[in-house]
């Protein structure tokens, strides 16, 4: 995606991003057996979590093109984190001690990278913060709703990529972004976080939350932001201080630390 946005504005490679995402989950569904029609009545819930998708995504885009990759892929990933906090006041649900720790741990951590005493370049740290907060309330809402809605969970993700593609594409004409350079490497960069980045690896994500426990596969996941500051070390030479590193631990350690009592809780 970083690489990606030296040709393209944040709002316009997500959209194309999800314009082809969309449209490549659309075979899938159909060899799944699957319905590509959502109720009328759902549409509202489809909208709403698309207006969702869209800021995470333009947060992510947003923050990557003024900061960092690593340290975006990492307060990013603060997902779990922002969705114990939503769960526990609006779902009610309670939470252990050890979560109260692992909180504690990844607040410390966040406001070790964010250095809220030096404003100066904390608007990307912000943007990927508001990126991971939305995916976590798009996550409580859909926890709110599993089980009421009738349409499957790969149509309802079908249908919010494409209208947050369309609602970003709009906003990109409003806002009158730069225009996009069509050379191999964005496209080859576009195809990779559209095809592989997207369609499989959420197909790939899917396939193991069948066969692992929730809080497994949850811990897998935290290998993005480890993965994500390594490769931004080596391809962008985006060396993270000792201060940064260890805030980047702390965090991922906190996140890893709420994910523990599900996964012990839940055997494959």
């Amino acid at each position: 995606m970083k690489a990606g946005l030296a040709h393209a504005s944040p709002l316009d490679i997500a959209a194309w991003r999800f314009l082809i995402a969309g449209v490549g989950f659309i075979p899938v569904i159909r060899w799944m057996g699957l319905s590509l029609q959502v109720p009328r009545s759902e549409w509202p819930l489809t909208a709403g979590l698309s207006v969702l998708f869209m800021l995470n995504f333009t947060c992510m885009f947003s923050a990557l093109s003024l900061g960092a990759a690593g340290r975006t892929a990492v307060l990013v990933y603060t997902m779990p984190f922002w969705v114990v906090l939503l769960a526990h006041v609006f779902l009610g649900e309670r939470m252990r001690p050890v979560q109260w720790i692992a909180v504690g741990m990844a607040a410390a951590g966040l406001t070790l990278l964010v250095d809220p005493l030096h404003l100066a370049g904390v608007l990307p740290n912000l943007l990927a913060l508001a990126a991971g907060l939305s995916w976590g309330a798009s996550v409580v809402i859909t926890k709110r709703v599993q089980g009421r809605t009738r349409a499957p969970l790969l149509t309802l993700t079908l249908w919010q990529m494409l209208i947050a593609s369309g609602l970003l594409f709009g906003a990109g004409f409003a806002v009158g972004t730069r225009p996009t350079e069509w050379t191999p490497g964005f496209v080859l960069a576009l195809g990779f976080t559209s095809i592989l980045a997207t369609n499989v690896a959420w197909l790939l994500f899917y396939f193991a939350l069948e066969r692992l426990s929730a809080g497994v596969t949850g811990l897998g996941t935290l290998a993005t932001p480890v993965l994500g500051v390594l490769l931004a070390w080596v391809h962008f030479g985006e060396r993270p201080t000792l201060p940064e590193a260890a805030a980047m631990g702390l965090i991922v350690a906190g996140i890893a630390l709420l994910m523990v009592p599900s996964a012990r809780r839940q055997p494959p």
